[in-house]
């Protein structure tokens, strides 16, 4: 947690950078590990709080880093399997980064853990169609197969579709700067959708 911490830092940069957090005051940061996300947006914005979801083990390690970034009082964590589990609510935007599956079922129950008119900001690397992996996603995709061999990417039509289903407007689809992202290539795209 801590390696991908110091790694994610340029990351975490030009997500915060680029992210509109405008009537956002509470966050949830969901699989965030470390909270390295949520602690870049947190140093921008004095009034945000944040909250990351993720596995007891990793919001261990997460709440340590908090208090080492003199952020503990910010942002709390909540040890959970969010695939399984229930959520905490009340958030004004939830951020996924890198952090799927992305199915209907899911974003069903991420709608519940937001506030009327929140936002869901989604920050993955979503493709055009299944036969455009992007270069720096090969390693991956190749790694994948060898777990599951009918793994893919997942196309922006696929989730702005199921998005929609579950009950979302998409605002806005976007890729990460790749000035911004250094050694994290340009190809994140981030997809952002409001209850409708």
């Amino acid at each position: 947690t801590r390696m991908l911490y110091e790694i994610h830092l340029p990351y975490a940069d030009a997500i915060t950078a680029q992210l509109d957090m405008s009537g956002v005051s509470r966050l949830m940061d969901l699989g965030g590990g470390s909270g390295v996300v949520s602690m870049a947006l947190l140093r921008r914005h004095p009034d945000l709080s944040a909250t990351v979801v993720d596995i007891p083990n990793v919001c261990a390690a997460g709440r340590d880093l908090a208090s080492e970034n003199a952020l503990g009082q910010r942002i709390t964590y909540h040890a959970a399997d969010y695939m399984q589990d229930e959520l905490p609510s009340g958030f004004d935007m939830v951020l996924n980064c890198d952090a799927g599956p992305y199915d209907e079922r899911m974003f069903h129950k991420l709608r519940g853990a937001l506030n009327p008119d929140g936002r869901l900001v989604l920050v993955d690397h979503f493709v055009e169609n299944e036969d455009s992996v992007p270069p720096s996603c090969l390693f991956w995709t190749f790694e994948d197969s060898l777990a599951r061999p009918d793994a893919r990417y997942t196309t922006v039509a696929e989730v702005k579709d199921q998005l929609e289903r579950a009950g979302f407007e998409v605002l806005s689809v976007s890729t990460l700067a790749r000035a911004e992202v250094q050694r994290w290539s340009g190809d994140w795209v981030v997809v952002e959708a409001q209850i409708s």
